[in-house]
């Protein structure tokens, strides 16, 4: 079995990378010491798919006969669709966990390992739905790409140079299981855009989580319609009539009453605010993540011809092109730095709103 581990923890490898070459930069170091919180709050993410849905049902009326049996239906419902679309997310996630970690033991020097459970990521990739969606064939892959490289390295013991095959083989696979493309798009002056594409991991987010259709668009859509139930039965009692001592106190409760719960709707919607820019500052940590891998898989594919990278890229291949000299090592460890510093804020937007 996988244990649960964090999206957001692929920074964790990288300080490893760093490190490697002597030179440790004391910003990656420090980041590195917020593991455990940045693993909490990755896991954490992918829980509020499940606990949103739980959320909901304080939404659902408590009306004579009805309101209790419609919690607990609702409570059900959770368990059985939105648990199993909050573990599907964490599977999906899964096999960017072991690439990176792979990443990490290679750096280190370490013979590369993959756990019984590797076999059946590939599967299980193809089989997950995510609010009844499957995942994207090109998405699936790229999962596949990810995974047949790792099997590669393990299985046939590749030290030599492991790193430049893993990052430039992996590079295209990585843009398809992120963002949903091959390649990323470039503009005019050949900039690259990041631009998700359907499929991806990106999308997933956006599309499921939030939108209107989504996890937040949901609840959203839940507490204005059990507030708007109240406020309109306020209305209705007659706010607006004229002040007079025998009404005075009746107006007065209703406009108390009227007070709370504009407060507990505002803080209702408050929550799912925090949510929804946590979830942004997530999908840029991906995008973050995904164009320090670009950047990478540049500096060690530099010089390599389309038919080097392909021989590069055979099952079973240990041949070396171009040795990574210090000069090119030391921009390695300036991008992962970079990186580093990047994700830094984002991580802690995501950890402030679980």
């Amino acid at each position: 079995m996988f244990k649960r581990k964090s999206l957001i923890s692929v920074v964790i490898p990288i300080a490893v990378l760093l490190g490697s070459c002597g030179d440790n930069f004391q910003s990656v170091e420090n980041f590195s010491k917020s593991k455990e919180i940045v693993k909490r709050a990755s896991n954490d993410f992918a829980e509020d798919i499940y606990q949103s849905c739980l959320r909901r049902t304080r939404y659902i009326k408590l009306v004579p006969d009805n309101g209790i049996p419609s919690r607990n239906e609702r409570r059900e419902s959770c368990e059985n669709t939105e648990r199993g679309d909050s573990n599907n997310f964490k599977t999906a996630v899964n096999i960017l966990i072991e690439y990176m970690n792979a990443l990490g033991a290679i750096a280190s020097g370490k013979d590369l390992s993959l756990d019984n459970s590797i076999d059946n990521l590939g599967q299980s990739i193809k089989d997950l739905s995510i609010s009844g969606n499957r995942l994207d064939a090109d998405v699936v892959d790229g999962g596949s790409e990810i995974l047949k490289v790792l099997f590669d390295l393990a299985t046939n013991k590749i030290r030599k140079d492991a790193l430049q095959k893993a990052i430039v083989c992996t590079n295209e696979p990585i843009h398809k299981y992120i963002t949903g493309n091959s390649v990323p798009a470039t503009d005019e002056n050949g900039v690259d855009l990041y631009k998700p594409a359907k499929g991806g991991l990106i999308f997933i987010v956006n599309d499921n989580y939030l939108s209107k259709a989504g996890t937040l668009g949901i609840e959203a859509n839940a507490i204005d319609t059990y507030y708007k139930s109240y406020f309109l039965t306020l209305n209705q009692l007659g706010t607006d009539k004229e002040i007079n001592q025998s009404n005075y106190q009746q107006v007065v409760d209703r406009i108390t009453v009227g007070e709370k719960l504009t407060e507990d709707y505002n803080k209702a919607m408050e929550i799912v605010a925090e949510k929804e820019q946590a979830a942004r500052a997530y999908n840029q940590i991906l995008v973050s993540t995904v164009k320090t891998h670009n950047r990478l898989s540049k500096e060690f594919s530099e010089g390599l011809k389309p038919k080097d990278i392909n021989q590069l890229c055979q099952f079973n291949t240990k041949v070396s092109f171009k040795k990574i000299d210090e000069t090119k090592m030391r921009r390695i460890k300036i991008i992962l730095n970079e990186y580093a510093i990047s994700v830094k804020p984002l991580v802690e937007e995501v950890d402030r709103a679980f």
